[in-house]
């Protein structure tokens, strides 16, 4: 006898008593669609005053789910189906609901929504892009405030500005609608705020958030950075991008792109040290001319344009790697950005320092409860549930899905495919089906365009170039004799509807030019068709030079192809092509999936250290404690430190005085000359002594208790805020050099691990002497009208 898998025989458990609560919710429908609109509306108010008693969103659940379902039919005319509320109670429950293409997912987080805005915490519903969230909030949200909940949007909507959002109105809502990198920003943005009232964010409740794969899996390597306070600019950039050019490859440079690393060669370095007239390149005086030579190489080697990134109005803007969609405002870290820009001869930008930084992991983490929608999770639960705890649970479709999914097409190389594929879109254009052709990057999706232009086939292109029309072609994909040219991003979230002429046809055809680094990508674009029972086909074209096989592929297949290629094969029908193809889509998910792990392993230490200076800052700004107390206790280490010093003369410790306590200190000074060197005790008294004159000189210029604590209040945020921003940079820094040790065999998360924890036991002791000196150094006066001003040391 088989045995079952224990989480499968759980889940099957688990969807068991969905359909038993769906039935309640079901019973309850009756009840609540005899009621008037004041009736229901006034069903809120009731199951707050239920959860007020003790009773838990489980026990209201049923009412809750019927309420809305009922309020959906009045306010949208939509009336959720069966397989919907399952969803939703898949939702509540703290899980993945994965839903096909065309389910109603965003109808489906209505129920859980409003039951869990119910408890007046504030929930979210968080999308991929700023069209959805407002398009779902500005079509949904309507259903929410028809039962006296408030809604608030998150992102800035046509015509309006960021700066233009009331941030506090929107986080105070009960129900918010935003994307992953607004929230991100805001979180960041807010925890380097003065005071309380600069702080929005209510707390990380409960979140639903849509196409949960591309955010927790495809975006999980893209950390959010606050950037700022520019370095000093170099001008070896242009530099090592000419030199670069003049070298020769795997004569002067080596490069393994499966493993995203080239490096030079010792012929590469000697042309280095000529080129730039030094003696020895790896030298430490040369550190940085090295620095700027990698730099460059990674630049010309390790990204691409139209793959990587596009040159737009003379700025580099990045692409997701997932999806093809642009990342705007999002700029490489360490100086890599700006080799680019000096490859694509464009204005070098200033390089920044990280302020603040957070990956999507560990903001998503902070949620008390996650849940999540998606058509194509089921193929990466396993590492949902390992750092998200969270289970996929497949709801059942409303309809049986029609479509047809055939077995890849597989061919020698590009040149045997696309003629082969073209065929194929022919073909289905003179009948007038659809087209949904989805291919990898900017580069393949315009070499098709390039194509179908010359055989005269009308088409719209959907890539990162005219990302904004996305809507709008998606809306038209699904006509009558339509063609698609698009990249991975193929409008997520967008469904394509076809006509029931368009259907009898056989629907939309969803034809990709080569398989993606994940099989749940090529699932994302085979989804595009036969939604709702509609029929429906997809079909891949593959070749042996495709660049998942390129990096992945098994050894035999290079020499395939190195002895088959004078024979000019073409379409390849032997199974064992297709087991290399399943195999080398496996190692680059393989290989993504401990990318991600890593990141989160190097994002866990930042993690530890941003958590408690947020938790120090949250303290001193929302408590009107004795700041005096924790200034004494600073200026206690750091004397402690100072008087410990070995051979401290009285020279010294008169510049240390001038330089950090005070700056009119007389070392005449009678207390001074009475100091024994040889004890320790000694110096630290007249130094605490020092301390507390000028404590108690401010204490009388600011009479204002209130305005004194506020004072010192903003010297330890400026301490905190300067000495973070150096080590969040640091931070940033020691990753990319420890990464370059993983080439020397050692491990670069244990080596990252002891190197942020001296870092992190600097900072502090940099804090302390920042606080103290800021406090002793700076410089008061009373305004006319009782104001003070502080002129920061």
């Amino acid at each position: 006898m088989e045995m079952i898998p224990l989480n499968s025989l759980l889940k099957k458990l688990a969807l068991k008593n969905y359909y038993k609560i769906f039935e309640i919710v079901e019973s309850k429908s009756v009840q609540y669609a005899n009621m008037s609109d004041n009736q229901l509306q006034d069903q809120t108010f009731k199951l707050k005053k239920r959860l007020a008693k003790g009773e838990t969103l489980d026990d209201i659940l049923p009412d809750a789910f019927a309420i809305v379902r009922e309020a959906d039919k009045r306010v949208l005319g939509l009336y959720p189906f069966r397989e919907q509320v399952i969803g939703g109670i898949v939702l509540h429950s703290g899980n993945v609901a994965e839903m096909k293409t065309g389910e109603g997912k965003t109808l489906t987080a209505t129920m859980p929504l409003y039951l869990n805005a119910l408890m007046g915490h504030g929930v979210m519903l968080i999308t991929v892009n700023d069209y959805l969230a407002a398009r779902d909030a500005n079509e949904i949200g309507p259903v929410f405030e028809w039962l006296g909940l408030t809604v608030g949007i998150g992102v800035a909507q046509e015509n309006q500005q960021n700066d233009d959002l009331d941030k506090k109105k929107i986080y105070s809502s009960d129900i918010i609608y935003t994307t992953n990198s607004a929230l991100g920003f805001d979180y960041l943005f807010e925890n380097l705020a003065d005071n309380a009232n600069d702080k929005n964010i209510r707390g990380f409740n409960y979140a639903v958030i849509d196409e949960i794969d591309s955010v927790l899996l495809d975006m999980a390597q893209t950390p959010l950075i606050i950037s700022g306070a520019p370095r000093v600019q170099s001008n070896l950039y242009q530099v090592a991008d000419y030199f670069i050019k003049t070298l020769e490859p795997l004569e002067d440079y080596e490069l393994d792109e499966e493993q995203k690393h080239v490096w030079l060669k010792s012929t590469g370095i000697k042309k280095g040290e000529k080129f730039f007239g030094i003696d020895s390149m790896m030298s430490k005086e040369n550190v940085e001319t090295y620095r700027y030579i990698m730099l460059a190489l990674k630049a010309h080697f390790l990204y691409y344009k139209n793959r990587d990134y596009v040159v737009e109005n003379g700025e580099i803007v990045l692409l997701d790697a997932s999806n093809g969609r642009k990342l705007l405002g999002t700029k490489l870290q360490s100086g890599i950005h700006q080799s680019i820009e000096a490859k694509e001869n464009l204005e070098i930008t200033l390089e920044t320092r990280a302020m603040a930084s957070i990956t999507y992991q560990n903001l998503f983490r902070m949620f008390h409860k996650l849940s999540g929608m998606t058509g194509t999770g089921k193929t990466d639960e396993k590492e949902l549930r390992d750092m998200y705890n969270v289970s996929v649970i497949v709801v059942p479709t409303h309809k049986p899905i029609k479509r047809f999914d055939r077995e890849d097409y597989i061919y020698f190389d590009l040149e045997s495919k696309l003629t082969a594929s073209v065929k194929e879109i022919i073909k289905y254009h003179k009948i007038g089906r659809p087209i949904l052709l989805g291919s990898s990057s900017v580069t393949m999706s315009e070499l098709y365009s390039r194509i179908l232009l010359r055989e005269g086939i009308p088409h719209n292109v959907l890539n990162a170039r005219n990302a904004a029309l996305e809507s709008q072609i998606i809306k038209e994909a699904g006509q009558k004799g339509a063609v698609t040219v698009a990249t991975a991003m193929a409008g997520r979230g967008t469904d394509i509807k076809i006509s029931d002429e368009v259907n009898k046809l056989g629907g939309l055809i969803v034809i990709g030019t080569e398989r993606m680094e994940s099989k749940r990508i090529d699932n994302q674009l085979r989804g595009r068709s036969g939604r709702q029972g509609n029929n429906g086909r997809s079909e891949f074209f593959v070749s042996l030079d495709d660049e998942i096989l390129l990096k992945n592929g098994a050894q035999w297949l290079k020499k395939y192809v190195d002895k088959h290629r004078k024979y000019r094969l073409q379409q390849l029908k032997q199974r064992k092509f297709k087991k290399v193809i399943d195999n080398a889509q496996k190692s680059a998910e393989s290989q993504n999936k401990t990318a991600r792990l890593q990141t989160l392993e190097f994002d866990e230490v930042s993690r530890i250290q941003r958590e408690k200076v947020y938790e120090v800052r949250n303290y001193l700004i929302s408590q009107e404690d004795d700041y005096e107390s924790i200034l004494e206790s600073m200026a206690n280490t750091w004397f402690d430190k100072i008087s410990s010093q070995e051979e401290l003369s009285k020279n010294k410790l008169n510049n240390f005085i001038l330089n950090n306590l005070d700056y009119q200190f007389n070392k005449h000074n009678q207390d001074f000359e009475r100091i024994d060197f040889n004890k320790k005790n000694s110096i630290k008294h007249f130094l605490l002594k020092i301390f507390q004159i000028v404590l108690e000189n401010k204490k009388k210029k600011i009479s204002s208790t209130f305005q004194f604590k506020y004072f010192q209040r903003l010297i330890l945020l400026k301490a905190i805020d300067t000495q973070w921003v150096e080590e969040v940079d640091n931070l940033q820094q020691l990753k990319t050099i420890v990464m370059n040790r993983n080439l020397a065999q050692h491990n670069p998360v244990y080596e990252y691990q002891i190197e942020a924890k001296k870092s992190y036991t600097l900072m502090i002791e940099k804090i302390n002497e920042q606080a103290v000196s800021g406090f002793m150094l700076s410089e008061l006066s009373m305004q006319r009208d009782g104001s003070i001003e502080v002129d920061f040391a």
